[in-house]
């Protein structure tokens, strides 16, 4: 994929108040923004700086923001961040032994900059002192008071103090450098490196702080609301849905309405509709923006890791434990929105511990004995027929009232093909910056199309047609391969087949095509794996999922139909399943 990025020898500006400050903050900047990007600096305290000429500007805060326009003018780009600033937990460690309600002077450059501080030690649960603001100029009575907090600024601080604690200088919390990474295309793994570090540091204090920190101080609120990266982070709006249809502009309306309340919310849809995205926008759009998003895919994973990723876990309790335990998310997004994607592939069990959760707004770790409250907003989404799964009894019908509070439908494609030609205008405007130019023999080809896997299906295609046109010119000519618009439909395999054998083993069209993949690709009798039955069924029209492959294998196994190998990567037919195979007369010929 072709998208937009800063080239060699281009630059942002970093916009400081002193010289200490930028240098804190360009080296903070330096670790997660790649080297072919350069930072230049202004200093408002200096005199002889440069006019700024990048495209991007980030302003150490708010105070740095309105000097510079007060010296300048406006500015001559549209592309800047207005930053915040932590502190560093691990230089706080000293500040927590003084004594409770000690008077202490916090010394910075100005008396906005001083409250700042204050109130960010606050916000973190350093709040059993008694701050006075200083700063140079200031007519505060600091008699009898012996110690003082700086953030860098040590030639500020009066000469009546006796000790000094120099938590230095506050660098750009984590929505900032999220800001500014979202502006440059650096969304990737810097991101999460940087929030696996930033948690570490926080969790570390709070142990400092108390046992109990983690679980029920402001600190962990604090970190709570300022990790917005790795699932932390919504990253879409309502205006990245993009579309003029009648139906897509109802749903929209809807999920607006539903962004203003605090209702749990389910997602129904096919894959590829842009279910993620529309929980995306709803978070965004409600009260609780400004905490953390985080995302959990119910087929990705195994129950055993889908309850520690939910609810975390204490120190020893199992093998592999991280040393002092683990945060679930439902802590990390207290305050925020939870989105359960694919909750109809999610087991019994644990829809019964999430049922708990929706009612009592509580949780437990795994392998802990202690009842944690927990706020958060719970969205959830399905591509299966969640009616279906309840008469089959694998979907609970009391959770699945709880989740369906508030409900959102999102339509196929093929329902909306007025939007399909502004769906491809806005992913070439937004990846490609208006690169390429596109057939209009194209577009009408493409709204002749049901497009079975949705919009995914059209920004998948678009990524290939503009990597085989010539001289970014997308035409006819550039369609994939392989009959990409017949009439003729993919197969897809029954959603809501119970995927069992009936006692008698008479087989089901999809048991069918699953065993005669195993047979065709099996070389000797041989394990084949599960990438090459699903690339050998997608080949034949077929489509099926991970999680069907893994439902209809478990029960071929349960009939001994197919070898029930603990550990393996692969599927191999059992002596009983090569007798049935043969009483059915499986066409077991490859095709040339």
């Amino acid at each position: 994929m072709k998208t937009k990025s800063f080239e060699k020898n281009d630059y942002l500006t970093l916009v400081t108040g002193s010289e200490f400050t930028q240098k804190a903050i360009f080296e903070q900047l330096r670790k997660y923004i790649t080297p072919n990007i350069e930072i230049n600096d202004y200093i408002i305290d200096r005199k002889d700086n440069n006019k700024i000429q990048s495209e991007l500007i980030v302003f150490s805060s708010e105070e740095a923001y309105e000097e510079y326009i007060s010296k300048e003018g406006k500015l001559n780009t549209n592309k800047f961040v207005i930053a915040n600033r932590t502190v560093l937990y691990n230089s706080l460690d000293k500040i927590l032994l003084m004594p409770k309600y000690e008077e202490i002077l916090f010394v910075n450059d100005t008396y906005e900059s001083a409250c700042e501080g204050i109130e960010n030690l606050k916000s973190i649960g350093m709040n059993f002192l008694n701050y006075v603001a200083y700063y140079p100029g200031c007519n505060t009575d600091i008699n009898g008071i012996d110690i003082a907090i700086t953030a860098g600024e040590l030639d500020k601080i009066p000469n009546s103090v006796k000790e000094v604690y120099d938590i230095g200088v506050r660098v750009l919390d984590f929505s900032s450098i999220v800001k500014i990474l979202e502006m440059l295309n650096m969304l990737d793994h810097r991101v999460q490196k940087f929030a696996d570090m930033y948690i570490e540091k926080v969790i570390d204090f709070a142990k400092k702080v108390s046992n109990e920190a983690r679980e029920n101080s402001k600190l962990a609120k604090t970190l709570r609301q300022e990790i917005v990266g790795r699932g932390y982070y919504a990253k879409y709006k309502f205006d990245d849905i993009v579309g003029q249809s009648d139906i897509i502009a109802k749903t929209k309306e809807i999920a607006l309405k539903l962004a203003r309340t605090d209702l749990t919310v389910l997602i129904e849809g096919d894959n590829g509709t842009g279910k993620e995205l529309f929980a995306s926008a709803i978070h965004n759009g409600s009260k609780r923006n400004k905490y953390p998003f985080l995302a959990l895919n119910f087929s990705a994973l195994p129950d055993e890791l889908i309850e520690s990723e939910l609810f975390g876990y204490e120190e020893g309790s199992f093998t592999g434990a991280k040393k002092g335990g683990k945060l679930g998310i439902f802590e990390q997004a207290n305050g925020g929105t939870i989105f359960l994607d694919e909750i109809g592939d999610v087991s019994y069990k644990m829809q019964t511990k999430l049922l708990r959760v929706l009612q009592e707004k509580e949780i437990m770790r795994v392998g802990g004995n202690k009842i944690i409250p927990v706020d958060v907003r719970i969205i959830a989404a399905t591509n299966r027929n969640m009616q279906q799964l309840i008469v089959q009894k694998k979907m609970r019908e009391d959770l699945y009232h709880r989740l369906k509070i508030g409900y959102l439908n999102i339509p196929k494609l093929k329902y909306r093909k007025k939007d399909i030609p502004i769906i491809v205008e806005h992913i070439l405007k937004t990846e490609y910056q208006n690169e390429y130019i596109i057939d209009k023999d194209v577009l009408e080809e493409f709204s002749a199309y049901d497009w079975p896997g949705n919009v995914r299906e059209v920004i998948n295609t678009i990524k290939y047609m503009s990597a085989v046109c010539c001289d970014n010119h997308i035409t006819v000519q550039d369609f994939p391969t392989y009959g990409f618009f017949n009439t003729e439909q993919i197969i897809h395999f029954d959603e809501n087949s119970d995927y069992t054998c009936a006692s008698d083993y008479a087989l089901t069209q999809n048991d069918y095509e699953f065993l005669k993949a195993i047979i065709l690709l099996s070389e000797n009798g041989k394990m084949v794996t599960k990438q090459k039955i699903k690339c050998y069924l997608e080949q034949n029209k077929y489509s099926i999922t991970d999680y069907q492959i893994r439902k209809l294998s478990a029960n071929l196994k349960k009939q001994n139909i197919l070898n029930n190998n603990q550990g393996s990567y692969g599927f191999q037919l059992t002596p009983k399943g090569i007798s049935l195979i043969n009483t059915n007369n499986i066409e077991t010929t490859k095709n040339n």
